[in-house]
């Protein structure tokens, strides 16, 4: 977490009335008022914005936006000193920076008995902004780029637009503005986890950036080449004169009013050592979209180390699907930097939805003593880091001759919290360096142990990638052969409290459970069994004043009580030091636990009497342990079992394992108790299979399934290929059969297909617009058009997600709908089965809960719907909508945003869950009060 410093300023109460300087002269211009009215601070809680819950929505449509500066008016707010808050007024600093304060809140006052949660709020900012223009036409619109930075959301007259929470500056919304003034509002929200919880008052700033498009050629006018902000540009290094990896990324934003078609690459300067070629040739980018391109790069010779190879590149594309106008446009010098082998280095590769991301890594400074594979030391990133400024902690790891040290991006400085997506980046990331060797020089390839493991990681991190250790570990322990979390917390809501939220005086503890069981399964502490039988340390400084040190106790005393052992985990914790101290993730006690964990062969024996060494290398396998879920779908196997299916989605399931040995054979009985499983298989991996030895008997609940002789068939079935399967049969029959049918995949939810919504973000993405809006009103049809660029834009911004926009008719065309295998995608759907033919055609194949009839103007909820509303109802009421999520196909997802009007359409689209925390289960029926009452408003959910 991030904490911005807080600054003194005189506050004039002027409102609007003076202007800036132009902040462009070429042809058209920007003239910005630099003076801002603001109005707040209001209650808010964590992630809550995104259901609306703007108090001032309950005393006009449109809240702020609909009231006009009075000095005298008050509006009711239980933050400041007798209960309500009235309009202020701010100026812009030089650089473009708005602070507001808030002068009748006792901010330390309130914090004594309210923590870290006061200082979750929001409030309103407002000023204006003129658009000249030399065109002789006065109604030409003029091309404008906007974004927001510290902000979530925020409206240019009134439209709604994502801002950049993180400041990634790698955005800009594109507008077409007439010539003259036009009003910006801006939702100004403090978030504890970005902008820090210690400082007092609460720092609160935020900058608005607009420029008028200028382009020097056609081409300019039409597309950019994203040269700003955090992720615009991915490189590798070069090593040794080795590429270290296949691909670069640039992205490109579109700027005009047609979609571009991208048809070639060239290298214009440096071509005489660099060669490119575009690897999605013929890719097409819909107006205002960003598209980040992967572009297949290599050397041409040898290289000198230390010669600069510098290169840029130029773009030719095609405009429009007519007349095939053609222009080109070029990016900034590159250049690859260049490392010697033995230094950290960064490498590129195809991450799960064909985007190039990178890590970085430092390989082992003697391979050639390693006689098995290498194991890998994976590091993640705090939160707002970026792996270019957190490489600087893997120098502590520098001496571990046998290890391959990996820092993953997660996609993004924040990481998506080390969840879902993020953790498929860093398993990507650790499958490409060991299938691929980037980077590794000619002469090494060879080494025995010079390919790394990805299935034995040392895992570590600090902070957010504390968390992140804590959630890799327990959420895929088999892969962990110990882990370090330093200075991470147990989850979100215990971290950054989500109490304060304006909606839970409008809802019920039913609706409040469903909201929250979207992100139980990203509770670290409610699955701390998994972790028996891993070693952990953990490391925390006593005075630590930003994720305290509560924290990683409360984790070791659920590790030591899920093992009945004091000392199965243990603490670290360096007195009178805070978050961040030198030797967090070094110092005697970690070298030592280093030492000892990270050794050079894996444990051949299937015994588990195995020698200190081979324990360091690989943990003894428990003889009892206890797997917990609560979404199998983000989840891996524990002591080889992974469950596959719950009984009761999102409800808490357990496997508890009691394994009866026979040392002399070597062959074992495990008995199983399940709570909430429906099914699960064994796991098939070598190492697994090696540590748990030969099993005779599997019993069930009381069912008894004996191996065949040689311990992995049972009635001639291989173990790791069936799946056991309960059953609702009569009283008295058999329980669990084991099955090698996968029929059930096409027809029942299962790890790939529960969701909750956020799960969508964890395959390749296209978004569909139904091409039935056409006979809506035109405000549906507009709403549906912006609806589908703030998704593009939100999926880049936080993820540098890859989106195309198609109509449905184009994604009958395609043949998209024929896709297969890993090419399938996975969806998000503008519009209900009669605006949009591929939403049809998702929720022709299941039975869904709850079903939309937009012409009918109806929202209905089924009454066998296990939900919020539960006895089955029509929703008729003017701004009704609906975020729901299917199965597309066996294997992928589907998201479908859709309103009975444009007021519903725009209140179910914000609940698009763009980042981790935001409470959004399967499906929720939004009502027309959500802008006020928040999820209060909600009308049905499951």
């Amino acid at each position: 977490m991030m904490a911005l410093d807080s600054t003194s300023h005189t506050v004039s109460q002027t409102p609007l009335n003076l202007k800036s300087d132009l902040k462009h002269a070429t042809g058209s211009a920007i003239d910005i008022d630099r003076h801002w009215v603001t109005l707040g601070p209001f209650p808010t809680g964590m992630r809550e914005q995104d259901f609306g819950a703007d108090p001032l929505e309950a005393y006009a449509k449109g809240g702020f936006r609909s009231l006009e500066y009075d000095s005298e008016a008050w509006y009711p707010s239980e933050l400041a000193r007798f209960g309500s808050v009235t309009w202020n007024s701010t100026k812009q600093d030089d650089e473009g920076w708005v602070h507001v304060i808030y002068p009748d809140v006792e901010w330390k006052f309130n914090g004594m008995f309210m923590g870290w949660s006061f200082n979750q709020y929001q409030a309103w900012a407002r000023s204006s902004f003129v658009v000249s223009s030399s065109s002789t036409q006065s109604n030409d619109l003029v091309p404008v780029t906007i974004q927001c930075t510290n902000v979530g959301d925020f409206y240019v007259d009134d439209e709604r637009l994502s801002g950049d929470w993180y400041g990634y500056g790698l955005t800009r919304h594109v507008l077409r503005l007439a010539p003259g003034s036009h009003t910006l509002a801006v939702r100004v929200a403090h978030e504890v986890r970005i902008f820090g919880g210690v400082i007092l008052p609460p720092p609160s700033k935020f900058r608005c950036d607009l420029e008028v498009v200028v382009s020097e050629t056609e081409g300019e006018a039409h597309v950019q080449v994203v040269r700003e902000g955090h992720g615009g540009v991915i490189l590798m290094d070069v090593v040794d004169g080795v590429v270290a990896g296949e691909f670069i990324s640039v992205a490109l934003r579109n700027v005009g009013t047609e979609s571009v078609r991208i048809t070639r690459v060239k290298v214009v300067q440096g071509s005489e050592r660099v060669v490119a070629q575009l690897r999605d040739p013929e890719l097409i980018i819909s107006p205002t979209v960003h598209r980040p391109l992967a572009i297949q790069l290599a050397l041409k010779d040898d290289v000198d180390l230390g010669e600069r190879l510098e290169f840029s590149l130029e773009f030719s594309f095609e405009i429009g699907h007519g007349n095939h106008r053609k222009a080109s446009v070029r990016s900034d010098v590159f250049e690859l930097a260049q490392k010697k082998w033995g230094e950290i280095y960064k490498y590129t590769f195809t991450d799960f939805d064909g985007t190039v991301h990178y890590a970085a890594t430092f390989p082992p400074s003697r391979p050639e003593a390693i006689s098995t594979s290498a194991p890998i030391l994976v590091a993640l990133h705090g939160a707002g880091r970026e792996v270019e400024n957190s490489a600087f902690w893997l120098q502590e790891y520098q001496q571990r001759e046998n290890t391959w040290i990996v820092l993953p991006t997660g996609r993004s400085p924040w990481g998506y919290d080390w969840h879902g997506a993020s953790i498929k980046n860093v398993m990507n990331a650790l499958e490409a360096l060991a299938r691929d060797l980037p980077g590794v020089p000619a002469e090494l390839r060879g080494l025995a142990g010079i390919r790394p493991d990805p299935e034995r990681l040392f895992i570590a991190g600090h902070s957010n990638g504390g968390q992140g250790a804590w959630f890799l570990t327990t959420h895929y322990p088999d892969k962990a052969i110990a882990a370090t979390p330093a200075a991470g917390y147990v989850n979100i809501k215990q971290y950054a409290p989500y109490s304060n939220w304006v909606s839970n005086s409008y809802t019920d503890s039913y609706l409040q459970g469903i909201l929250g069981s979207a992100i139980a399964e990203f509770d670290n502490d409610v699955h701390m069994s998994n972790t028996v039988g891993i070693p952990i340390l953990a490391r925390a400084g006593s005075a630590d004043d930003n994720v305290p040190p509560f924290s990683s106790r409360k984790m070791v005393r659920l590790g030591q009580e899920n093992a009945h052992n004091r000392s199965a985990v243990r603490l670290s914790e360096i007195a009178g030091e805070g978050h961040w101290f030198t030797g967090i993730l070094h110092g005697t006690i970690m070298q030592e636990f280093l030492r000892k964990h990270l050794n050079d062969d894996l444990a051949s024996s299937g015994s588990n009497d195995l020698s200190p060494r081979e324990v360091g290398a690989c943990p003894p396998f428990p003889s009892y342990f206890e797997i917990t879920t609560i979404n199998p779908g983000g989840m891996g196997s524990k002591g080889g079992i992974q469950i596959e299916q719950l009984q009761i989605p999102f409800r808490k399931g357990t496997i508890k394992v009691k394994i009866q040995n026979n040392h002399r054979t070597a062959s074992s009985v495990w008995n199983m108790h399940t709570t909430n499983i429906r099914r699960f298989g064994f796991a098939g991996a070598s190492s697994l299979v090696q540590r748990r030895g030969q099993i005779d008997q599997v019993v069930i609940d009381g069912d008894i399934f004996k191996l065949d002789e040689g311990g992995e068939t049972i009635g001639g079935v291989m173990l790791t290929d069936g799946v056991f399967v309960k059953n609702h049969g009569n009283k008295g029959s058999r329980k669990w059969t084991l099955s090698t049918s996968n029929q059930w995949l096409e027809t029942e939810r299962h790890r790939e297909t529960y969701g909750p919504a956020i799960q969508v973000l964890e395959k390749k993405l296209v978004i569909v617009i139904g091409n039935g809006f056409e006979d809506y009103p035109p405000a549906d049809q507009r709403t549906a058009q912006r609806v589908a660029r703030l998704v593009a834009h939100d999926v880049y911004q936080y993820g540098r997600g890859d989106v195309e926009i198609v109509t449905d008719t184009e994604y009958f065309e395609r043949s998209l709908d024929k896709e297969e295998g890993d090419q399938k995608r996975n969806l998000v759907l503008v519009g209900d089965a009669h605006q949009n033919k591929v939403t049809n055609l998702v929720l022709s194949q299941t039975r869904s809960e709850v079903t939309m009839h937009s012409r009918l103007g109806v929202v209905s909820v089924h009454p066998e719907a296990s939900a919020f509303e539960i006895e089955g109802r029509d929703f008729k009421e003017p701004g009704t909508g609906l975020l729901m999520t299917r199965p597309w196909g066996s294997r992928n997802l589907a998201v479908i945003i859709a309103g009975i009007d444009a007021q519903g359409l725009e209140t179910a689209a914000r609940l698009f869950p763009k980042r981790t925390g935001l409470l959004v289960p399967d499906w929720i029926v939004t009502g027309p009060e959500m802008p006020w009452k928040g999820a209060g408003g909600i009308l049905a959910a499951g």
